[in-house]
């Protein structure tokens, strides 16, 4: 099979091609394509060194399935007449997620949206905290049917790509041993940089991506639309709170879920030790529970902190921590493919 990674020198294209290999994806053909500016840089790819080619529809050309992550509109410019001329696309962006003849897919969670579909097209992989959150509240959403969701994330700079990643070191060194600095912040001299707009080092800034005109972000608004597509709730009310974090890597989400039955901690917990994609860490006794860093390199969600609401037996709040990189992004996009070519 001819493979495509459009996006292959940013963080999730990479983590793309790791998994491709990792996995022994069935590849006879490998095509890395980005920007012009990084044509002919070298990837390697199950041993061999390839070169990165300028993204044009004609170097797409016979490829059977491309792995996308390179960003909007990058994706509304080049998808539809890639797939036009026969190539499966999976995309990473935003673009296409909400088009309702779209598929928007996690296979552990909601594989019959690919029932029926006419391949080649598009199918959206959904936001990384999406991901996060429906993995873990996906299953108990089949045992009791939620009927209200609160979230709150926690994510990770890698988020927003590797010049994030750079603001944050740079911003943590120009702070070494500067604990005034700290302590009784002049906010206008703290370091800051053009990707976070704040200081992100030492801090948390509660806006990911553009204010809209409700008050919600960019960030929020995926985070409150997609759950809707994706457990085929279209009137489930959904409100979210999308919060950067001083951490390279890995998503974490807090979730708040009513149920149209009584449901306890302990048979969430049963239900999510069932669930592909989870895995559960929940033992208060033992000081037990998912961190975001427990996360960084693995292929689930990990889950904890589950918890009645006091006074409500239909509700719960529990924890989910994902790679935001890995299995919030690139592994949903080739286990699509997996699921599709299996």
């Amino acid at each position: 099979m001819k493979v495509a990674v459009i996006g292959a020198t940013g963080a999730v294209g990479r983590e793309m091609t790791r998994i491709l290999q990792d996995r022994a994806f069935p590849v006879d053909g490998f095509v890395p394509l980005a920007s012009a500016r990084s044509e002919g840089l070298p990837v390697t790819f199950a041993g061999s060194e390839h070169r990165i080619h300028e993204l044009t529809v004609e170097a797409c050309r016979g490829v059977d399935v491309a792995f996308v992550s390179a960003g909007a509109d990058i994706a509304r410019r080049f998808l539809p007449d890639i797939a036009a001329n026969g190539t499966l696309c999976i995309d990473n962006s935003s673009a296409f997620r909400m088009e309702p003849d779209v598929p928007l897919m996690i296979p552990a969670v909601n594989p019959e949206a690919l029932v029926g579909w006419p391949k080649p097209g598009i199918i959206s992989v959904p936001n990384c905290t999406t991901i996060t959150a429906m993995l873990a509240l996906a299953p108990l959403h089949r045992a009791a049917r939620c009927t209200s969701l609160v979230m709150s994330s926690y994510q990770a700079v890698s988020g927003a790509g590797h010049k994030a990643i750079a603001e944050l070191l740079e911003q943590v060194e120009k702070l070494r041993g500067d604990e005034e600095a700290l302590a009784h912040p002049d906010v206008a001299a703290l370091p800051s940089g053009p990707v976070m707009g704040r200081t992100i080092a030492y801090n948390v800034v509660p806006r990911i991506g553009a204010f809209e005109l409700d008050g919600f972000t960019g960030e929020e608004a995926k985070m409150m639309a997609e759950p809707r597509k994706i457990l085929s709730a279209p009137e489930l009310p959904v409100v979210a709170t999308a919060v950067r974090v001083p951490v390279l890597v890995g998503h974490a989400v807090s979730i708040l879920a009513e149920f149209a039955r009584p449901i306890t901690p302990e048979e969430a917990r049963d239900i999510l030790r069932d669930a592909p994609g989870v895995e559960v860490r929940d033992d208060p006794a033992e000081d037990v529970f998912p961190t975001s860093v427990d996360a960084v390199g693995g292929d689930v969600a990990i889950v904890g902190r589950i918890r009645q609401v006091p006074g409500r037996h239909d509700a719960l709040v529990l924890f989910s921590c994902a790679d935001n990189l890995r299995a919030g992004a690139a592994l949903d996009a080739v286990q699509i493919a997996e699921h599709l070519y299996k």
